[in-house]
């Protein structure tokens, strides 16, 4: 009688472990998952576009010409320069400055924003972080 008992204990916790594990997956079967768990799709980002600009490199230093003091149109621009530049730039440090351009000339002295980009491990090394936008100048106009 004891062999039976043990029998039906036996199965019973087979039983519940096989229930246990109704839900485990080792990503070869092809069961449904729940929605609710299912990361949002990716979706791509609209960046504004900055107003018209244009830029020289320089070694580590990139200078970029815009016509608009605006602070929202420098970061902006400061965005697009990075993203436009970092995939094609060697590895290492940049420093940007975003100066006024009025009828195409740039006004070296009329700086209105600072940034940084950071390409590859040595660009971290150098700049400290993957860059940033620095900021406007105090003052920064531009006519």
């Amino acid at each position: 009688m004891k062999s039976v008992r043990n029998a039906a204990f036996v199965s019973s916790v087979a039983a519940a472990a096989s229930i246990a594990l109704v839900g485990c997956s080792t990503g070869n079967d092809k069961s449904p998952v729940d929605s609710s768990t299912k990361a949002a799709p990716a979706t791509a980002v609209a960046f504004p576009e900055p107003p018209p600009y244009t830029y020289e490199i320089h070694g580590k230093e990139i200078r970029v010409a815009t016509g608009s003091a605006d602070p929202h149109d420098l970061l902006n621009t400061y965005n697009k320069v990075a993203r436009t530049l970092r995939p094609t730039l060697p590895e290492g440090g940049y420093w940007i400055g975003i100066n006024c351009t009025t009828g195409g000339t740039e006004k070296a002295d009329r700086r209105l924003a600072n940034g940084t980009i950071a390409v590859g491990q040595l660009g971290k090394a150098q700049i400290g972080d993957l860059g940033k936008f620095e900021g406007v100048v105090s003052g920064a106009q531009c006519p």
